[in-house]
């Protein structure tokens, strides 16, 4: 009962704050081609890259990709949400993950390669493996891109005012073509 009233609170203290959201046409103008990866090694990653084909950017997709793989690339796309059957399937453990997405954006800020840290997988995706992959990644963004329950906690938004990042929700992951072809100049 107390939990309910809490999230019924937390509800209406959101529907009273304005949204901490950029139109796509203000977002920072990115390039192709882009390299999408899935950190945490849910299936968001490849929900991503379809998107992308949809609005017709170039991207190559790859779950587990290493640094070589930026080696091209205009734009990083990482895909943040955690599957410990995804961490199975890959032969990886969470430790891993985070080296591999350091490593990434490492590289990607000395070739000045903007990334894009992206949650379409919303609440339900929201544990703590997640919110330790968004801690230590959705500072280091140019861009933030979520489903817009993704933020009931406030934790993307106190990442976005205190990096200046602009912040694009959709409502579904589907329906990231549309901003995606403003990003890319196509829309």
């Amino acid at each position: 009962m107390i939990a309910r009233r809490a999230l019924t609170a937390a509800a209406v203290i959101l529907a009273l704050v304005p949204p901490l959201t950029a139109r796509a046409q203000d977002a920072p103008k990115l390039a192709a081609p882009v390299l999408v990866t899935s950190l945490g090694q849910s299936l968001d990653g490849f929900q991503v890259q379809i998107s992308l084909k949809r609005a017709q950017v170039e991207n190559e997709y790859d779950a587990v990709a290493p640094v070589a793989k930026l080696a091209g690339k205009k734009a990083l796309f990482l895909a943040l949400g955690a599957s410990v059957k995804g961490f199975g399937s890959a032969g990886v453990s969470f430790e891993d993950e985070l080296k591999r997405g350091q490593a990434l954006v490492a590289a990607a800020q000395a070739a000045q390669v903007p990334v894009v840290v992206l949650h379409v997988g919303g609440a339900e995706r929201r544990d703590d493996l997640t919110n330790q992959l968004i801690d230590a990644f959705a500072p280091k963004a140019k861009l933030l891109i979520l489903k817009n329950d993704s933020d009931a906690d406030g934790k993307f938004k106190a990442i976005a005012e205190a990096g200046k990042i602009p912040v694009i929700t959709v409502d579904n992951v589907l329906n990231l073509r549309r901003p995606f072809q403003e990003m890319f100049g196509g829309g």
